[in-house]
């Protein structure tokens, strides 16, 4: 072969492993779950580490991805954080407004109990006053069936 066809296969060999390079850190930079490192960008390309970290831009790129993952998960703890304010925010809020219905609620069962006993005052002063009442009416007929008796003798005596 001559130089011309090594050179050709070279760079041939050469844009397939970069190709493949470039491969593995896309898939590595959509895949959380799989480590920023030179082994793994090795193995998803299928090449050795030392072809991995001999080129400059693997390792450019895989910087990127560490610093673009820091940058997500400093995100994401901030927005638990905000999160979790807000959560603490509502539960003071709801733990005030149970203060205060507990409160509306003792309140009620202190008036309530209040107007039970007034209730069961008016109804024995209503039973009191209805004896009474039959009382004064049972005096009152006695005393005009006395009156009547009286006329009549006075009518007979006339």
């Amino acid at each position: 072969m001559t130089n011309q066809a090594y050179d050709d296969k070279n760079a041939d060999d050469y844009d397939s492993v970069t190709l493949r390079l470039t491969n593995a850190l896309e898939s590595i930079a959509k895949n959380s779950k799989l480590p920023a490192t030179n082994a793994q960008v090795a193995l998803l390309a299928g090449v050795s580490r030392n072809t991995v970290t001999n080129r400059k831009f693997p390792a450019r790129r895989l910087k990127e991805i560490k610093k673009i993952r820091k940058e997500a998960a400093a995100a994401s703890a901030k927005e638990k954080r905000d999160k979790e304010k807000e959560l603490q925010k509502t539960i003071d809020g709801l733990s005030s407004e149970v203060v205060y219905w507990f409160a509306q609620y003792r309140e009620a069962n202190r008036d309530r109990g209040d107007f039970e006993n007034q209730l069961k005052r008016a109804r024995e002063n209503a039973d009191f006053y209805r004896s009474a009442y039959e009382k004064e009416k049972a005096k009152v007929r006695d005393l005009e069936a006395q009156v009547e008796l009286m006329k009549e003798l006075l009518r007979e005596n006339k």
